[in-house]
């Protein structure tokens, strides 16, 4: 179906990034909150950056990492900043040598449908960062697939036969055009023209972004916590505090007093929580 006038003209926002990125699983919070009180108004997009090819030849000066293991301490000082759980323990079991194999399965997933290629790449980023669990695993992707609703068949044919990595060719090719140097980068374009904006942001610093490039664009309300709960499960604690504009103990102590009246059920990861309603699932 040809899109329509509507979908054509409303802002865009792509997030160039990679699936093992700490600082674009830390956007998440932000992320879900756009989507909560924005909705349908700005389409979301995803380009995969390629951020390790291989580690024998990577080095990041700024963060002074040459291997996996080097990772662990800036994914715990990163948490400490963007407040979303994980646990350091995959580097000492299980470390991927390279981001590459993850990003080709978001590419493979974003072939069958947009929709549920995002919520595969959400997968991807909270298997790696807090499930102690490497994605690069043909049997890690698989599952996932699965879990979202993927068609298993077609999305590994799309990995053996040589389509999601010409996708994700096209990706790095596209984020070497546009200048990428920091993942997170945001490209937004809308009816007013174009901005693109390097590194974290926080949810006020993208609503101001989008707002550029369409003044139009209005918020809304948030739904009743539960409710979102429920279509974003598991969320993490943070999540809950940035939607809600709560502070990292009130959002606990309400999550707590759901647990407590058995509407919602937690789970400890690493060095957080996430939250499921008691009656949906986990993707």
């Amino acid at each position: 179906m040809a899109p329509t006038a509507t979908e054509r003209n409303r802002p865009t926002i792509t997030q160039f990034t990679d699936p093992m990125c700490t600082w674009c699983w830390g956007s998440e919070p932000i992320i879900r909150r756009l989507r909560t009180v924005l909705g349908d108004q700005i389409e979301f997009r995803y380009v995969m950056g390629g951020l390790v090819e291989d580690f024998d030849e990577f080095y990041d000066a700024a963060n002074d990492i040459a291997e996996p293991s080097d990772v662990a301490p800036h994914w715990e000082e990163a948490s400490r900043h963007h407040g979303m759980p994980v646990d350091t323990q995959i580097f000492e079991t299980d470390p991927a040598q390279s981001t590459y194999p993850a990003s080709k399965a978001f590419t493979a997933a974003r072939q069958q449908d947009t929709e549920l290629a995002h919520r595969y790449l959400r997968r991807l980023r909270e298997v790696y960062t807090t499930q102690v669990r490497n994605v690069n695993h043909r049997e890690n992707q698989v599952a996932i697939a699965e879990s979202v609703g993927l068609d298993v068949d077609e999305f590994t044919t799309a990995l053996d036969n040589g389509t999601a990595q010409a996708a994700f060719e096209k990706d790095l090719s596209r984020t070497r055009q546009a200048g990428v140097r920091a993942f997170p980068t945001y490209h937004i374009e809308g009816p007013a023209g174009e901005k693109q904006v390097s590194g974290f942001q926080s949810f006020e610093e993208l609503v101001a972004a989008l707002k550029t490039v369409d003044p139009t664009l209005e918020q809304s309300s948030t739904p009743p916590m539960r409710q979102f709960i429920a279509e974003y499960e598991p969320v993490a604690t943070r999540e809950v505090a940035e939607v809600y504009e709560l502070d990292h103990g009130k959002a606990r102590q309400v999550l707590e007093s759901f647990v407590d009246d058995g509407s919602v059920r937690r789970e400890a990861r690493g060095n957080g929580f996430f939250w499921y309603a008691n009656t949906g699932g986990d993707s």
